[in-house]
């Protein structure tokens, strides 16, 4: 006690000590906790926040993969499907065509067919009227009339 004493210590000290804890107890149940609680919450946001956001972008770039296949596979089918289509369509045209063609054939060799008859007929035609046609350039040409 001397020491203390020597030292300047006297009954003061515990009444600061008591003043200290006491002051000690206040700020930490009124400031220090709730600083603390906040100071937690709000770390628990900011990273909660960032691991939400990574998760969000990983499963956004799943989703993208995702949507690129289906897109892939969905472009194959219309190309498949216009494939076909032109395949079909290429062979309607020919079919038409051929078809065209035949009719055209068809009514050319008709039309030949009729051109011969009509050329036949005509020929028949003229040659029973040789003779008189014949005769009478010839009696133009001599000035006298020559069919008797």
């Amino acid at each position: 006690m001397e020491i203390l004493t020597a030292l300047g210590v006297d009954k003061t000290l515990w009444i600061h000590l008591v003043c200290f804890f006491v002051s000690y107890l206040a700020l930490s149940q009124l400031i220090f906790k709730p600083y603390l609680r906040a100071y937690e919450e709000r770390e628990k946001r900011t990273v909660g926040n960032e691991e939400h956001a990574v998760r969000l972008v990983r499963e956004a770039g799943d989703l993208q993969g995702q949507y690129e296949q289906k897109a892939k596979v969905v472009n194959a089918q219309i190309k498949s499907a216009f494939d076909a289509s032109r395949v079909d369509a290429g062979k309607r045209y020919e079919s038409l065509v051929l078809a065209a063609r035949e009719e055209a054939q068809k009514l050319l060799e008709s039309s030949r067919a009729q051109l011969a008859k009509e050329i036949q007929s005509a020929r028949k035609a003229l040659s029973v009227e040789i003779p008189a046609v014949s005769s009478a350039i010839a009696s133009k040409l001599a000035g006298k009339d020559l069919s008797q």
